[in-house]
């Protein structure tokens, strides 16, 4: 240890450095944590993309056949990255992933862990300052956006590491907190990236699998809330195996089962949806979509949806006033499950310009067109057919104001 006297510590307050920084945050150290079977193909995207955030990387293999494991040590070894590869046999996602923090936890020094799988990858705005962002970590844990095709959602990825979080669930787990207050943000400046390419998706039958599998657990499962939750994933499964039928009845059958109104509003989503694919009547259809607005009246996608309907259906007046209301609903910050930004950005306006003309709103789909051409990147196609539509409305008010002057 050094030591300074009274006078010259004073004068390095007044420098800054040392002691004037001592209340400056440190950066946080954050840790990979992570499950894998058979990801020699993907893993090193993976790895590449977490590089510049993180100190340390734990894998937990429960398997794999194809060398994994040495593609992890080598891409350690060559990355001059601190880690550590564990063989551990697999039990459910649940159990291994909750193996995988307990070790991550016997390295103390880590602040923070973050959890995402092998098929997906970090992505970073542009001049991110991740020092900046290290030493900003407060929270006990932190949502990630993670962005699937067009849809964006939530996941808490990043949370402290001296905290017993756990995972529940057979299938589709969830992180849960060890019975005490947590604190929670949403990160900014970064984001993760699912591409659907690990072993588990390349299985033709995999979501046949996950169905059968959550029918199975369904049946014993005693705990409501898990109930809901399996039912809403298989509906899930269902729908992605092509079993239109069996996965709005299971949507319909979440419906009713409460907890999370966000996943209550993608379930009648959902069945909308899969109600206009099967036939049904056009009363149950806009029926599904207004009473999932009602559960949750801060998003937009279901009034979407039931507008977009009405339009191919020639309900013009009916459309026209459902986009109504969803034209200034803004597109969820917080804990959004499934969230469509295309949505927000462009596709309610639009759906309002085209209903606000063939109501006879000329002067409001004049408007909202005029908006949308304002907007950058929108869809190739897009502003030619806006351009158009605007120049349509022109001509209606103008003709409008010729019969008044006549």
């Amino acid at each position: 240890m050094k030591w300074v006297s009274i006078r010259q510590e004073a004068k390095l307050k007044r420098q800054g450095t040392p002691f004037g920084n001592s209340s400056e945050p440190k950066a946080k150290t954050v840790g990979l944590c992570m499950i894998v079977k058979n990801e020699a193909h993907c893993i090193r995207r993976c790895l590449a993309s977490v590089k510049p955030l993180v100190d340390f990387v734990l894998v937990v293999d429960t398997g794999s056949t194809d060398g994994t494991q040495g593609v992890i040590r080598t891409f350690l070894e060559e990355n001059n990255i601190k880690g550590v590869v564990i063989d551990e046999p697999w039990r459910d996602f649940a159990w291994n992933r909750t193996f995988a923090l307990t070790e991550l936890r016997k390295y103390t020094y880590i602040d923070y862990c973050l959890m995402i799988d092998a098929d997906e990858a970090l992505e970073f705005d542009e001049n991110v300052d991740l020092t900046a962002f290290k030493k900003a970590l407060s929270h006990d844990f932190y949502q990630l956006p993670t962005f699937n095709g067009g849809i964006i959602n939530l996941r808490p990825l990043l949370f402290r590491n001296n905290i017993n979080f756990k995972y529940r669930g057979v299938l589709h787990e969830f992180l849960e907190s060890p019975g005490k207050h947590c604190t929670w943000g949403v990160i900014r400046g970064l984001h993760n990236r699912t591409f659907y390419d690990s072993a588990r998706n390349k299985n033709p039958q995999k979501y046949l699998h996950d169905a059968e599998l959550l029918e199975r657990t369904l049946k014993s499962e005693q705990d409501p809330f898990l109930v809901s939750r399996y039912t809403f994933y298989l509906a899930q499964s269902y729908r992605s195996a092509g079993d239109k039928a069996k996965s709005l009845t299971n949507y319909l059958k979440r419906a009713e089962l409460g907890f999370w109104e966000q996943e209550v509003f993608i379930a009648l989503l959902s069945a909308g949806r899969l109600m206009e694919d099967l036939g049904h009547s056009e009363a149950d259809i806009l029926a599904t979509y207004l009473r999932a607005f009602n559960v949750c009246p801060t998003r937009a996608e279901s009034l979407h949806a039931a507008a977009r309907y009405c339009r191919v259906n020639n309900k013009f007046h009916q459309g026209y006033m459902i986009a109504r209301q969803g034209i200034d609903i803004k597109k969820p910050e917080g804990a959004a499950l499934f969230v469509e930004p295309s949505v927000y950005t462009y596709g309610m306006l639009d759906e309002y310009a085209v209903l606000a003309y063939w109501a006879g709103h000329y002067p409001e789909s004049l408007e909202a067109s005029e908006k949308l051409l304002q907007l950058k990147d929108l869809p190739a196609g897009y502003p030619e057919r806006i351009e158009l539509n605007a120049k349509f409305a022109r001509e209606k008010i103008q003709e409008a104001n010729l019969l008044q002057k006549a």
